[in-house]
């Protein structure tokens, strides 16, 4: 049987994820300390780099840096636009995107961590990501709505940044949504809040401001030692530490980005290199396996689980349903500015 195009162009995308551009990058703007990847105006942007939107998206990257370091340093490499470009370059369409450089830790530590681990790494990385919050609030929001978009460890940070420095404090009310794909956000279970966040839910409606769309796919039931879908019993010293949840009475979040509502199954809509796929479907498990979108139809049994089944399709995660994501984003834009 011949490989459908979606799994063919899918499979694709994993290897351009995972793979530098042999490019040099343009140097990226920076001010009030600040290294922005991606930023309204800036030439040669690889989010697009429009600037007349009526909203603004936060983006914070994946683990992408190939450096050979613990934390990457602060350069715009190629692996970072590449993979800003594939994720977010799509939302350039409805909001101004700004991305800023951070020193995350690297895909070598993830893979081959120093013998001390890697909590203090993150805690360097998610200091960058504050400090560019706060020099993005100060000096470049001017007052408009913003949609937070991250992935992995993008999503990690962004755990932490909506719980200790947006939940309950005033710029609570400029949040349009927050896009928290493959990073297993907590709900007190059977709920849409008390877990990361204790007012910031869920959306089960599309034109819903406010809320959180999190889950990560996979094409097959997750394996007893899934990465994904499950909540931690141990606090998870790999992330911010002492800021996040853990234990029996929370569950990871998941929303089915075409069906906020049921999270029933319902086709989906991949976008990658420009070219949209609605051959897919997906629903979110439920009850007390792991949480994951569990995607389905013609291919999806092909795309291969990058680095084994217990990440699932993590790398595509966004991809697989990114247009409507993007779609979302355009609907609670109008909401947010109706409001």
């Amino acid at each position: 049987m011949r490989i459908p195009a979606v799994a063919s162009v899918l499979s694709g995308a994993i290897l351009t994820l995972v793979s530098a551009f042999l490019v040099a990058a343009p140097p990226a703007a920076a001010d009030s300390g600040t290294t922005w990847l991606c930023r309204p105006g800036q030439s040669g942007d690889p989010c697009g780099g429009r600037s007349g939107a009526p909203i603004d998206c936060f983006y914070v990257y994946p683990t992408a840096s190939l450096e050979q370091s613990t934390n990457a340093d602060f350069a715009t490499s190629a692996e970072l636009r590449t993979v800003a470009g594939m994720q977010a370059g799509p939302f350039d369409a409805d909001c101004n995107v700004w991305a800023p450089v951070y020193r995350q830790v690297t895909l070598k530590a993830l893979f081959n961590p120093p013998a001390e681990g890697v909590a203090a790494a993150r805690d360097l990385a998610y200091q960058d990501v504050v400090n560019a919050w706060n020099d993005y609030l100060a000096n470049h929001n001017g007052g408009r709505g913003v949609v937070l978009i991250g992935h992995s460890q993008g999503t990690r940070m962004l755990r932490s940044l909506i719980r200790n420095e947006i939940d309950g404090k005033p710029v609570r009310a400029q949040l349009v949504s927050a896009l928290l794909i493959g990073g297993d956000v907590l709900v007190a279970k059977g709920s849409t809040t008390g877990g990361d966040f204790p007012t910031v839910p869920a959306c089960t409606e599309v034109a819903q401001t406010g809320c959180v769309i999190a889950y990560s796919s996979f094409t097959r039931t997750p394996p007893a030692n899934t990465r994904f879908g499950r909540s931690p019993a141990t606090p998870d010293v790999s992330e911010v530490r002492g800021t996040l949840p853990y234990g029996p009475g929370y569950e990871v979040l998941c929303t089915n980005p075409a069906s906020l509502r049921d999270n029933a199954d319902a086709p989906i809509h991949a976008v990658v290199a420009g070219r949209e796929f609605d051959t897919l479907h997906a629903r979110c498990t439920t009850g007390d396996g792991p949480h994951v979108l569990l995607v389905e139809g013609p291919g999806a049994g092909l795309l291969p689980a990058v680095p084994d089944q217990t990440w699932g399709t993590h790398l595509l995660d966004t991809n697989l349903a990114q247009q409507d994501l993007v779609d979302l984003v355009a609907a609670q834009s109008l909401a947010y500015q109706r409001r």
